[in-house]
């Protein structure tokens, strides 16, 4: 996603690709190989974002697909070969540099406290690390992760809590490949594990794997394309307030974006519609068929109006009326 501060506009760039020297290093040594490594145009972009003039860039030698997190006049961001940044967000200079291992795939980092949490893939695992000197503080972990599943999904932090899920547990069932999504929330500070929750089993999804999450007034809303499903969480207990169930998936299952919070209600752009759901009970207000593909992205409300990314090559600018007809911009 394009990151717009101010009148720069960020974008990262990478390749999911494996070329072939890294798959035989990968084959050798699983823990030292770099997802898109070597590929010309990993790294980030500066632009001018009246103009597009291209004011700076920072090139990685592993992907950079991850929208960079934006704090302290400077931009975070992971990469395919397992490193964690911090680069000026002036002048793209590198202030530190930090390997974990891994591979970063689609999660963004995040920034809480003078903290910056980021999940990485393969060797599964959520780091928190110093936002002024890139230390390691601690490294999280959820029981079962499966492959790329923790470095698919962004975390979310608020109250000093950090959110993270994975689908995990895969095994078969009646001959048939499953999965769970778990979903786990730890203390920003000490890493500790405050609560766990299982969202359910269901088939093995391609792709993508997992949904994103987001918190919004103490809830923690995530859904989940192995069953299809989003769920509201007591961000401070983990326990579950209500459970709602996508009727209209498509074959990719549905849940992979987080929902957005706009005046009083959730709006969910999944499988080929958007969906307005009450926050409070997960009761489904009313649906609008678009058509396509949402994969992993949620809406953007502008003036009365949800921006939108789709898989079909769209880009969808919808009346937030049609998907709630009781909207009213005034919040009247």
């Amino acid at each position: 996603n394009p990151l717009v501060v101010g009148n720069h506009v960020y974008l990262s760039a990478g390749s999911v690709s494996f070329n072939f020297a890294n798959v035989m290093k990968y084959a050798k040594h699983p823990r030292q190989a770099g997802r898109g490594k070597d590929i010309s145009y990993n790294g980030i972009f500066c632009l001018n974002r009246e103009n597009g003039q291209l004011l700076w860039s920072f090139k990685t030698a592993g992907d950079a697909m991850p929208t960079p997190a934006y704090a302290e006049q400077s931009l975070f961001i992971s990469t395919g070969d397992g490193n964690i940044y911090r680069i000026s967000a002036a002048d793209g200079k590198e202030l530190w540099k930090t390997h974990v291992g891994g591979i970063a795939n689609m999660s963004s980092p995040v920034v809480m406290d003078g903290r910056v949490y980021v999940s990485m893939s393969v060797i599964p695992g959520l780091y928190a690390l110093d936002v002024k000197t890139g230390k390691v503080l601690w490294k999280g972990e959820i029981p079962g992760a499966v492959n790329t599943g923790m470095g698919d999904v962004s975390p979310a932090a608020a109250d000093g809590i950090v959110v993270m899920d994975t689908v995990a547990d895969a095994k078969l069932v009646d001959g048939k490949p499953t999965m769970d999504t778990v979903v786990r929330a730890f203390n920003g500070t000490t890493g500790k594990v405050l609560w766990t929750v299982n969202l359910g089993r269901g088939a093995r999804i391609p792709a993508f794997k997992g949904g994103v999450p987001m918190i919004h007034d103490g809830t923690v809303y995530v859904g989940t394309p192995v069953t299809s499903d989003y769920t509201a969480i007591n961000l401070h207990s983990g326990k579950v307030e209500w459970t709602w169930k996508v009727p209209n998936p498509g074959p990719a299952g549905a849940g992979r974006g987080a929902p957005t919070f706009y005046r009083g209600m959730l709006y969910i752009s999944t499988g080929p519609d958007i969906y307005a759901v009450d926050p409070k009970n997960g009761r489904l207000m009313h649906r609008y068929h678009v058509g396509g593909r949402f994969g992993i992205v949620n809406p953007t409300i502008v003036g009365g109006t949800m921006y939108l990314g789709n898989s079909w090559d769209w880009v969808n600018a919808v009346p937030v009326k049609d998907v709630n007809p009781n909207f009213s911009e005034s919040g009247k």
